[in-house]
């Protein structure tokens, strides 16, 4: 459960790395838009005198080295609201991987380049899709070695779907993906429940680190829950260490209830 539920948020993360790469200065060629905007209209500005802009709409996409598209940020508008912000409408960014797709909505959003960050509000939502393939067992096959073999063309697709009440924030800097207020995970492995999560990603790979989940946090895995202040997962060790209060409820044949570490 661990393993895939880290797999699927780091395609979320890289969707808010998309949003913010497209407005950072200095991005390359491969990573300007396909397409110019549709239409954009000029007035004066009241915070400085300098022209203010808005853009009614944009369609910005990213892509690989070789050729194929990596991310899509679509907007119905962007306005300078100051010297360092962007005001972002109806926003859908997207990231493509070889064995996922990640979407990020959000009614409006902030982009402040002088702390190099992205914020998200308003009914957030993040989808990811990841393609699994099937595993066959051969382990105990007399003369066979113990492991599992993928089969070509069976395939299955699993959802993950994160929503919060809060603001969710991506701080290229820090390269840390937050979602804030009542975040909701949900999958096929596992429901989370958490106050706060964030993500950690590599600074150089842009990888995984770890994830924390913080504040009430409720992991529900078939008819067993865990409880905990604080879930951090560490992708390095592939492992789950639960603190502040953990308590395991397994049912059964009836609930049982185990207090870890005697909290």
């Amino acid at each position: 459960m661990a393993g895939s539920f880290v797999r699927r948020m780091g395609y979320c993360a890289v969707v808010l790395l998309a949003l913010s790469a497209f407005l950072v200065p200095g991005c390359s060629k491969k990573d300007a838009p396909k397409a110019p905007v549709s239409e954009a209209k000029d007035g004066k500005d009241s915070f400085n005198g300098s022209v203010k802009q808005k853009v009614l709409s944009f369609d910005l996409e990213g892509f690989t080295q070789k050729g194929t598209k990596s991310w899509e940020v679509k907007g119905e508008s962007a306005e300078a609201i100051s010297e360092n912000q962007i005001k972002l409408d109806n926003i859908v960014a997207k990231a493509y991987g070889e064995e996922a797709e990640a979407t990020i909505t959000a009614e409006t959003g902030v982009y402040d380049k002088s702390k190099n960050n992205v914020t998200l509000e308003k009914n957030v939502h993040a989808t990811i899709d990841n393609t699994e393939m099937f595993a066959e067992s051969y382990a105990g096959v007399p003369g066979s070695p113990a492991k599992e073999k993928k089969i070509a063309g069976e395939q299955k697709k699993r959802r993950i779907s994160i929503t919060c009440d809060g603001e969710v924030e991506f701080n290229y800097e820090k390269n840390q993906a937050y979602f804030n207020k009542n975040v909701k995970v949900k999958s096929e492995d596992a429901d989370i429940d958490a106050d706060k999560i964030t993500i950690n990603l590599e600074a150089n790979t842009k990888k995984i680190k770890d994830i924390v989940a913080e504040g009430n946090v409720k992991i529900v895995r078939g008819e067993n829950i865990t409880y905990s202040d604080k879930a951090t997962y560490v992708e390095s060790e592939k492992k789950i260490i639960l603190t502040g209060r953990p308590k395991l409820v397994i049912s059964q044949e009836g609930t049982t209830e185990v207090n870890l570490f005697g909290n």
